[in-house]
């Protein structure tokens, strides 16, 4: 009589057993928000283009008139307003050199973001399984990407959208960094690991 060959007994815990803890459910959706919101305000300032940078430059010009010399410009072309200005500006041949500079400012930031942002979003995908590699990842990188959240909540008038991004970039990046080192996550991965 022959016996069927049985397996041995599993040692852990089976991976479709074990349950994903919520802190890892947040630290995915938090540091997703976080990457898609510095995404949102690079394709922003990169789709603006020049209608941008012109409002940008006009807002500028507008919020500081003492700090940019504008006022005195007004004084010796006895212009009144912000439109006295460009049309003098535009008259020198100035007002388009501004304006490329506003753009470059603009695309510049948008790399800014675009370079630590896109890791993040990368790590934040690979962390489904709480690995601790992806999540050390995703810390450097949102260590980083504060740089650009910061670039972008600070910018110039007349660049809200930039500016709301940045601030829930830099929220929810912090909030990131937290998440990736909660205890429950760390066990996930070790139970995971065993589990193999």
């Amino acid at each position: 009589m022959t016996q069927s060959p049985t397996a041995p007994p599993m040692s852990g815990t089976p991976k479709s057993a074990l349950k994903r803890p919520a802190t890892l459910m947040a630290l995915l959706v938090i540091a997703g928000i976080s990457a898609l919101s510095g995404l949102i305000g690079a394709i922003y300032a990169l789709a603006g283009g020049r209608g941008l940078a012109e409002s940008y430059a006009t807002a500028v010009i507008n919020s500081n008139p003492e700090e940019l010399g504008v006022d005195e410009l007004l004084a010796v072309t006895g212009g009144s307003g912000t439109d006295d200005v460009i049309a003098t500006l535009k008259e020198f041949d100035m007002w388009d050199t501004l304006i490329s500079t506003a753009h470059a400012e603009l695309i510049l930031k948008s790399i800014l973001l675009l370079v630590f942002i896109v890791p993040v979003l990368l790590f934040t995908l690979l962390a489904i399984n709480g690995a601790t590699w992806a999540r050390v990842l995703i810390t450097i990188f949102a260590v980083f990407s504060l740089i650009g959240h910061l670039v972008a909540a600070t910018s110039g008038p007349g660049l809200a959208m930039l500016q709301i991004m940045g601030f829930v970039g830099l929220a929810t990046a912090i909030i990131s960094i937290v998440l990736c080192w909660l205890p429950a996550n760390g066990r996930y991965a070790k139970a995971r690991k065993l589990a193999v």
